[in-house]
């Protein structure tokens, strides 16, 4: 099952309870409550009154959006409770700092092994853990990604997936299709470079990954992240294209 959803770090300006009500208003069920501003990793009561909030507004929590970069300066502990707080059956995490070119064989392997150590905590704690497809870090390209799972080697360890902005469709295609084996959630957004569109702007493209995601196993979600203009707005004109396009598909 897809399921659309709203990842907090759009709207980094609203609070807690705004940020609520605009998922509610935009039938975005589920949340992924970001750990920079919204719920950070060192306020449990901000956790708490993101789950008291997310109750009330009869939506979910799925994911907590951490900054853990699983390298070994950081304490990966406050993540971890934080997750626990607010009942989040995945936590998100960057795959550290470097990407895929420019790292070496140690910084690999320490980032594999940190995030080996965190996934098996989470997984005591019925939690699955989820790398950022992103940038600068070892899931900038999917054929690293998918490397990553390998030496991870974990069942609760998971890969984000998102088009790359940078590179070309048939790149992105290729790239769905890699990583259906370990797919978690999908962030969801039409971007060009560092070009911001309306989500609609992207369909062409959008129903041929979305007809390749529906072929991986369990249940994702859609996670809607920045919008064209930052508006809230254009928030509900993409809810409304995205609604669209799973109810077609």
């Amino acid at each position: 099952m897809l399921t659309p959803g709203l990842v907090t770090v759009t709207f980094r300006r609203f609070d807690r309870t705004k940020i609520c009500a605009v998922a509610q208003k935009a039938g975005l069920p589920l949340l992924e409550w970001g750990g920079d501003i919204h719920v950070p990793p060192t306020d449990p009561d901000a956790a708490r009154d993101a789950v008291r909030l997310t109750e009330e507004a009869g939506l979910a929590v799925d994911t907590y959006g951490s900054y853990y970069y699983c390298t070994d300066e950081e304490d990966p502990e406050p993540v971890a409770r934080t997750a626990a707080l607010l009942g989040a059956k995945n936590i998100r995490v960057w795959a550290g700092k470097r990407g895929c070119a420019d790292s070496d064989t140690a910084n690999r392997r320490a980032v594999a092994d940190n995030l080996r150590r965190f996934s098996e905590r989470a997984a005591r704690e019925g939690r699955t853990v989820s790398t950022e497809f992103h940038q600068g870090t070892l899931t900038d390209r999917y054929e690293s990604a998918v490397r990553l799972a390998d030496e991870v080697g974990m069942d609760n360890f998971r890969l984000y997936w998102q088009p790359n902005q940078f590179l070309d469709d048939a790149y992105n295609l290729a790239a769905v299709r890699a990583v259906l084996p370990y797919l978690s959630n999908v962030h969801v957004f039409t971007w060009s470079g560092r070009d911001k569109f309306p989500l609609a702007d992207g369909e062409r493209m959008w129903r041929q990954y979305l007809e390749i995601i529906r072929e991986a196993p369990g249940d994702h979600g859609l996670f809607l992240e920045f919008v064209c203009d930052d508006t809230e707005e254009q928030l509900y004109r993409d809810a409304e294209t995205l609604h669209g396009w799973l109810a077609k598909s």
